[in-house]
């Protein structure tokens, strides 16, 4: 008896780490996305089977497969959509127009690639901007230096946050890191790709639901 308790702790603890796991798989909200992106992210252009819609799905439980996680946003031939994971055929994409923007699972048979031109250090100086936040890169004689501001406003109020100071560049991936032993502790990661640039930063970068996650543009 024993033995079997022992079997069966076992099965069930395996069960558990493997629905945890997929759960980690079908993880595609916009938190997610901007994180995936510092490790790799590109452009495609969404190319469906007869020049018809392709449609977001959601990534709750059983998702994106499950004919109920299709969502009622949907993109349409040569729209441009950024790409941060791929998973079993399906891809985690982001889709902007204006200050309107979609994220979600989109089949990865209904996207091509995009070529893109490898970023440079240039590609970096500017005012980037992502709803009522900036982030401003100059270049100075010790290097690329990043002023960022942004804000939370709520029913009542409104939080802010800060960050100012060079950034460690290594190809399409910068960082912006607070001194070592500064409580709270901000880092902010930024990755080019094509005219955008994705950013994730650590959460603790100013108020209380102040982030600089988002995808930026200039």
């Amino acid at each position: 008896m024993r033995r079997f308790s022992i079997t069966a702790a076992s099965l069930v603890a395996g069960l558990m780490a493997a629905a945890v796991a997929q759960a980690a798989d079908n993880r595609c909200g916009y938190g997610d996305f901007v994180s995936f992106a510092q490790d790799g992210v590109a452009v495609y252009n969404v190319s469906p089977p007869g020049q018809g819609r392709t449609y977001f799905h959601n990534n709750g439980e059983g998702c994106p497969d499950a004919p109920s996680c299709r969502l009622k946003s949907y993109l349409v031939v040569q729209d441009e959509v950024l790409v941060s994971k791929v998973e079993n055929g399906w891809a985690c994409a982001w889709y902007g127009r204006g200050d309107r923007h979609t994220v979600g699972w989109l089949k990865k048979a209904d996207l091509v690639k995009s070529a893109v031109a490898p970023s440079g250090e240039g590609d970096w100086l500017g005012d980037w901007r992502f709803g009522d936040n900036q982030i401003t890169i100059k270049r100075t004689k010790k290097g690329l230096r990043a002023t960022g501001d942004a804000t939370w406003t709520g029913p009542v109020s409104q939080h802010s946050g800060a960050f100012d100071g060079l950034l460690e560049v290594k190809g399409v991936n910068a960082e912006y890191a607070d001194p070592e032993g500064t409580e709270p502790f901000c880092d902010v990661r930024m990755r080019r790709v094509g005219k955008h640039m994705v950013v994730a930063d650590s959460g603790s970068c100013g108020g209380a639901s102040v982030s600089f996650d988002g995808v930026y543009a200039r």
